[in-house]
């Protein structure tokens, strides 16, 4: 007991000023909304530079794509109508894949911005959304965190451990959606020069990815939105329905497991899925968050430690 009496002043200490704050949900991830923007800013920036690499590189392909047809046709010694029918579907296939090197860019922000959409339901949703629904959750179960000679101290930690996963939980899924973001802009952004490769019958299939990435990537934002709203609704409802007693303290300590259970289906999840639409396996890309998840769940079995201790005692 000696080595856990430390650590449950340090809890009660938490706990006294979580309660003495009713005014937690009113604290908000603007900055999240700010480090979304600037790279949102940054990746316009580049947007012309990229488009006009790619325009140059499509029509050098374009180029040596009739000329390599031109020489095919002098070697076969082929007549008029052949050299006319083979100039058209040169010209068709060109004139295709200019307008998808001119249109592509927003064709792709299109298709993610309205499976984006069909996540957040119609509504809006965002890294800080996100992050404040942790706050809300946290918020509504602080009312249990309270400590005394007449309150249930059980309750109360319980309460406090909780409060402390799901804000840490919701913060890791908050920074996974900021990472989803990133790539979607950083990727649709550099993949503009695959467009480019459009120009040529031997490299068109890189311009058809990126149209088929930028689908993915949607689906993949798509799903985090859905679990990360879907998430923050049903945890935010048991937070607002726990009892009292030991239904409380089960119901508490089930917030704080769910929430590390949101936490790793948004990991998984929106990968499976961006992986289905490419047909590939897609790596999750998030090594550092997965070494903050293990430390979550070092401190949930710190916690459940502490929590049994201090029952016992």
């Amino acid at each position: 007991m000696r080595g856990i009496k430390p650590g449950l002043a340090l809890i009660i200490a938490i706990g006294i000023v979580v309660a003495a704050h009713p005014a937690l949900a009113q604290q908000d991830g603007s900055v999240l909304t700010t480090l979304q923007n600037s790279v949102t800013t940054a990746a316009k920036g580049w947007q012309t530079t990229v488009m006009q690499a790619a325009r140059s590189l499509f029509w050098i392909l374009a180029g040596i794509e009739v000329g390599l047809a031109a020489v095919w046709l002098a070697i076969q010694t082929a007549a008029l109508d052949a050299w006319f029918a083979e100039m058209v579907r040169r010209i068709m296939f060109i004139g295709f894949f200019a307008f998808v090197l001119d249109q592509g860019p927003n064709f792709a922000k299109a298709v993610v911005d309205s499976l984006y959409q069909i996540g957040a339901g119609g509504g809006s949703a965002s890294p800080a959304d996100v992050f404040n629904a942790g706050l809300k959750v946290a918020s509504a179960m602080s009312h249990n965190a309270q400590f005394g000679l007449f309150q249930d101290n059980a309750l109360a930690i319980a309460s406090v451990f909780a409060m402390v996963i799901v804000v840490i939980s919701f913060s890791l899924v908050a920074a996974i959606f900021v990472a989803v973001m990133v790539e979607m802009y950083v990727g649709l952004l550099a993949g503009m020069i695959m467009l480019g490769l459009g120009g040529s019958s031997f490299t068109k299939d890189f311009a058809i990815r990126y149209l088929v990435y930028a689908f993915s990537v949607g689906m993949k934002l798509m799903a985090l939105v859905m679990i990360a709203k879907i998430g923050s609704d049903a945890l935010l409802n048991l937070a607002n329905q726990t009892g009292t007693g030991n239904d409380a303290f089960v119901g508490t300590l089930a917030i704080g497991g769910i929430s590390v259970v949101v936490f790793i289906i948004s990991i998984y999840v929106p990968n499976i899925v961006q992986g289905v639409v490419q047909g590939v396996s897609v790596g999750s890309g998030m090594e550092v968050v997965k070494h903050a998840g293990q430390a979550a769940s070092f401190a949930a079995s710190g916690a459940s430690l502490a929590l049994g201790g201090a029952r016992a005692g």
